[in-house]
């Protein structure tokens, strides 16, 4: 019996000893819920990206050509679409003077250049006005680029930046093109009645094979350099309050509030130029009422990739 009893006794003391280890595990695991969690980032060296996403069309040298005098389109020798040489005929017009009655001898309109005749105005037999166009031509060679971008965005161009041209969304095919002057005011496009104020951007075509039509509309994208190395931390990791501007960091899983000094943004990253250095971990997510020194607990935040 005593063998029995020392046995039950040590299967006690057993279970309690379990229940002990259990129950404080319990209370830890239930202290550390407490804790709240923050998703986290870490202040890193490298270079600063402004990704430029803007409408632009194509352009380039064209002519509105018509007569000197009223008369009758009599003769039309081109098409549209069709390619002509530099003083190649295109139209003949028989003058009308005194109320209406002709005269004998012709006006001629002739290109000024080689190019394409991409529309045509008038058909043979319309009545023609002194300066009125008859048909336009596009210079051959000459088309270029216009982009119109914030006045934020064009602020970070440089002359010889390259961007990417594409006509049908960002899947298509992408066309390489060199920043080549960039407006010093931003102005009302004029064929987007009520739009915002933007900065015109010429691009040149740094590549053979563009083909597209002058008119066409385009989307250009590209990255372009802000700053070439700095210490860098996502946005959303810094608060500014009150006058103040600072991040929350961790270490050892306790929060310290630090001030600091900021640089230029992306809207994904932003510039740290004092209070941190790299290797740092700052709280992106869960900044809302912590307190210095509070204990917290901590994950990996999930925008880090998109940064």
């Amino acid at each position: 019996m005593s063998r029995i009893r020392r046995f039950l006794a040590s299967r006690k003391r057993r279970w309690a000893l379990g229940a002990l280890v259990l129950g404080a595990l319990w209370a830890v695991q239930h202290r550390r819920n407490q804790w709240p969690e923050v998703q986290t980032s870490s202040a890193r060296r490298g270079a600063l990206t402004l990704t430029i996403a803007a409408s632009g069309r194509v352009d380039g040298s064209a002519s509105d050509l018509g007569f000197g005098d009223s008369g009758t389109l009599d003769s039309l020798y081109v098409s549209e679409g069709e390619k002509v040489r530099e003083r190649q005929l295109l139209a003949r017009m028989r003058r009308s003077v005194n109320f209406g009655l002709t005269v004998e001898g012709a006006d001629v309109v002739e290109a000024p250049y080689a190019g394409t005749v991409v529309q045509i105005y008038r058909r043979e037999g319309s009545a023609i006005q002194p300066g009125v166009p008859v048909l336009r031509l596009v210079r051959s060679g000459g088309a270029w680029v216009t982009a119109f971008l914030d006045s934020e965005d064009a602020g970070w161009l440089r002359l010889g930046h390259r961007l990417l041209v594409r006509a049908g969304g960002f899947l298509a095919r992408p066309f390489d093109a060199v920043v080549e002057s960039i407006g010093q005011e931003a102005v009302q496009r004029e064929d987007m009645p009520g739009s915002a104020r933007q900065v015109r951007v010429r691009l040149r075509l740094a590549a053979d094979g563009f083909n597209l039509p002058v008119g066409t509309s385009v989307d250009v994208d590209g990255d372009v350099p802000m700053v070439k190395e700095a210490l860098l931390v996502p946005v959303a990791a810094v608060v500014r309050q009150r006058g103040h501007t600072y991040v929350w960091t961790v270490t050892e899983q306790h929060v310290r509030r630090v001030e600091v000094r900021t640089g230029p943004n992306n809207l994904r990253q932003i510039v740290i130029a004092e209070g941190l250095t790299a290797g740092e971990t700052v709280v992106v997510e869960g900044k809302t009422d912590l307190k210095d020194g509070q204990r917290v607990r901590t994950k990996p935040w999930p925008g880090e990739d998109l940064t």
